[in-house]
């Protein structure tokens, strides 16, 4: 518990702290604070994947989509609550069956139990997948999302056919 605490604290300072060397007054520039939000910094995609691999849904910050963070944390929340939820039956049931031969050495255990365990197993290690798909999803969407960052698509395309006399049919490309 304390080395969790120790750990985000070190990731929140990293984030937002500025650190300043020794700076000639003649080559000192107006910065902002948070650099990390700044819409005027160049945005990379490779700053963009690194944050979302380090701390899950930092990316999504930096590219300034701030919706996508609670729905990152939704879909780990839900597939962490799904592995340790699968993962406590499978260890009660494991206890069950370590009392159960303890008790009596020749015990036959029952088939159902067996295959309740399994399944209850086999559903802990899809949380465990479902959990690196997400990892691994946010970090590609952050970093696609950053090289689209400053895309912009509100330019008029249209395309309109003509006829035309010479040829059967023209069709003609406008970008305003």
């Amino acid at each position: 518990m304390m080395c969790r605490r120790l750990f985000v604290y070190a990731a929140l300072l990293l984030l937002c702290s500025r650190v300043n060397g020794q700076s000639d007054s003649a080559t000192k520039t107006e910065k902002t604070p948070l650099r990390l939000f700044y819409l005027g910094a160049p945005h990379s995609p490779t700053k963009a994947g690194i944050y979302s691999a380090v701390i899950p849904g930092a990316g999504q910050l930096y590219n300034r989509k701030f919706w996508k963070f609670p729905v990152v944390y939704a879909g780990l929340g839900a597939a962490t609550y799904l592995m340790l939820d699968q993962r406590s039956k499978t260890q009660k049931l494991n206890l069950q069956f370590e009392k159960a031969y303890t008790i009596n050495k020749d015990t036959i255990l029952d088939a159902n139990l067996i295959s309740e365990r399994d399944n209850h197993r086999r559903m802990r290690d899809f949380g465990i997948l479902a959990m690196t798909a997400v990892y691994a999803l946010q970090i590609i969407d952050a970093t696609v999302d950053a090289h689209f960052f400053r895309f912009n698509i509100d330019q008029n395309l249209s395309a309109r056919v003509h006829p035309s006399p010479s040829r059967i049919l023209t069709v003609t490309y406008q970008f305003k």
